[in-house]
């Protein structure tokens, strides 16, 4: 594709730096000014427009050299390395420009302060730190940044900005030129994959900078909770990993000796570059190599399909829910939009509790065999396991809706009545009368939990948080500890997840990497269903004043998560089309092992 000279150089131009920089050494932006030797033209990202750099021009005033050095600041090897010829010297020595990506929405502000100093202002929609993850912006956030002038001569340049300045793309040319690409890590109880989105440079060079993220260590949010095949000796043996035109066969090249003496390491390596290499367009094989010799699984010849791995991928199809009306459940089918009972004959043998109108929120296992709910008044916790019934009346205050834990059992947060601090309690699988507490040190007294939500995988928690001096909710994303037998133990220090939100009601995990919740933006009126791919930009579904949702619940299927919002009049709603069916009323609604 060809764009005009003229329309959007400057934001096109501005992605080049992060494509030849990223496409083609590493998923991780340098942290050093040096010069360093690029790949080989064939593992470089192709350009898919023209690009001009203009140095700076004769006799410019500050404000316009601050000007040209953003609409410059794009390559930096064949080019003559444009961008820096803004600066000073001293400062070009020690630039480094991917140090961090800020996607910008709209044009940047210019102002002349003085005769030395110009600011920068411009609105910001999303930052990308070095290791490739994506936090949104709110929609009202900005930046103002000051650049020092000197004069060079008779020429100004830029002798100083803001510590940490790297590379400002429009959010348009960061999604032409960069791929959320999905890295795994493996479940430590199970044989499971764990994704992670990064956002790595568009072109041929993407299957080295995955590789080489696929291999730096697991992120301190998921540390003790996920685990990697990947060990200290690990690396990559080859400057690049290339894709034989011919065969579309990605050849990873290692080395490290302790994989070659563990069989089973190889093997959990081979499934992790794999899969996520699979992924990739124009992958259509994976071969990795230790030491030049080709490992196998079981099989020669390069690895063509996920399904030659040892592991696999959380896949959940929930064809029936249960609508609580009154006291009974009732079994639904969740494949029609209309939500209509299921015929009796398939569902005579279902064994299933009666509640009273004092419970609320109610959570079942996958199978049916274990349900959990909470007093209206948020003080007991009640529990159904295979007809035996109990309550706990002693367990906290300000109880949190249960939530399915994929391993067995039940997560609930609240405060500990004896120190009215925020707490986060597990239930058993087989200890029906008891919760014990989960060690949270980053909880801190004045955090109140509204919701818990388990990854399907059983490996991370999103929480929803509130400050007690503040309304707002907030989302957290933490990692799940557990012991060598599969039972919680801890969570990892949570990391926020789309803070730009105002609000949160509640956020439930759709798949093992995708999140549903109802929450408002800035400029929203009222709250909206989202879905969110945890890493990448925030997506509404359905119209915006389509319906005032308070909750919303993921139907598990086969092609992904149906949601079905509740309004607040007891209406439940299905998709249809860009829209909302209104599908019938009841108390609430239970999605087996949600």
């Amino acid at each position: 594709m060809t764009r005009h000279p003229s329309a959007g150089r400057r934001r096109t131009g501005l992605l080049v730096v992060a494509v030849l920089v990223l496409g083609g050494c590493s998923s991780q932006l340098p942290t050093s000014p040096q010069p360093r030797a690029g790949l080989p033209v064939s593992v470089q990202a192709r350009p898919d427009v023209e690009r001009i750099l203009n140095p700076p021009q004769p006799g410019a005033t500050a404000a316009e050299v601050v000007r040209g050095f953003l609409q410059a600041n794009v390559g930096f090897a064949d080019d003559g390395d444009v961008p820096r010829s803004y600066l000073t010297a001293e400062l070009a020595s020690r630039w480094v420009p991917t140090s961090a990506v800020l996607v910008v929405d709209g044009t940047p502000e210019v102002t002349s302060v003085d005769g030395r100093e110009v600011t920068v202002a411009v609105q910001v929609a999303g930052r990308i730190d070095a290791e490739g993850r994506l936090l949104e912006q709110t929609s009202t956030s900005r930046t103002t940044q000051s650049f020092t002038m000197s004069r060079v001569g008779q020429e100004w340049r830029i002798s100083a900005f803001p510590e940490g300045f790297g590379v400002w793309l429009t959010r348009a040319d960061l999604e032409q030129s960069f791929r959320p690409t999905t890295l795994y890590y493996l479940n430590p109880h199970g044989n499971t994959f764990v994704p992670e989105v990064r956002w790595l440079p568009v072109g041929d060079g993407r299957p080295t900078a995955l590789v080489r993220a696929q291999l730096a260590p697991v992120p301190d949010h998921l540390e003790g909770a996920v685990r990697t095949a990947v060990t200290d000796d690990v690396r990559l043996g080859a400057a690049s990993v290339p894709v034989d035109p011919r065969t579309s066969v990605a050849v990873v090249q290692l080395t490290g000796a302790g994989l070659a003496a563990d069989t089973q390491l190889t093997a959990a390596l081979q499934a992790q570059l794999a899969h996520a290499l699979l992924a990739l367009p124009g992958v259509s094989g994976v071969q990795v190599q230790l030491a030049g010799q080709p490992l196998t699984l079981g099989q020669d010849g390069p690895i063509t399909a996920s399904t030659q791995l040892p592991y696999h991928d959380v896949e959940r199809n929930v064809d029936m829910v249960l609508l609580r009306v009154g006291t009974r459940f009732r079994p639904i089918d969740a494949t029609q939009s209309t939500l209509r009972d299921l015929p009796q004959e398939r569902t005579e043998a279902l064994e299933l509790p009666e509640l009273g109108a004092s419970w609320t929120d109610v959570a079942a296992s996958a199978d049916l065999q274990d349900f959990a709910a909470v007093s209206v008044d948020r003080t007991s916790f009640w529990r159904w396991r295979q007809g035996v019934e109990t309550s706990n009346d002693g367990i906290g205050d300000a109880l949190t809706p249960p939530a399915v834990d994929p391993l067995g059992g039940f997560w609930i947060g609240g405060v500990s009545r004896s120190t009215g601090e925020p707490r986060i309690w597990i239930a058993e699988p087989d200890d029906l009368g008891t919760a014990r507490p989960l060690e949270v040190p980053w909880l801190h007294a004045r955090d109140r939990l509204h919701m818990i939500s388990v990854s399907p995988d059983g490996s991370r928690a999103v929480l929803v948080v509130a400050d007690t001096s503040s309304e707002r909710r907030r989302m957290v994303l933490a990692g799940v500890e557990r012991d060598g037998a599969g039972r919680p133990v801890g969570l990892t220090e949570g990391v926020p997840v789309a803070p730009h939100l105002s609000d949160v009601a509640t956020a439930r995990w759709a798949s093992a990497g995708d999140l549903y919740l109802v929450a408002r933006r800035p400029d929203d009126p009222r709250m909206r269903v989202f879905s969110l791919r945890v890493g990448e930009w925030l997506s509404p579904i359905g119209a915006r004043d389509a319906l005032e949702p308070v909750d919303v619940l993921p139907v598990p299927r086969s092609g992904g998560a149906e949601p079905i919002a509740r309004t607040a009049d007891g209406r439940f709603h299905t998709t249809e089309g860009s829209g909302w069916y209104g599908a019938r009323n009841g108390d609430e609604l239970v999605v087996p092992g949600g």
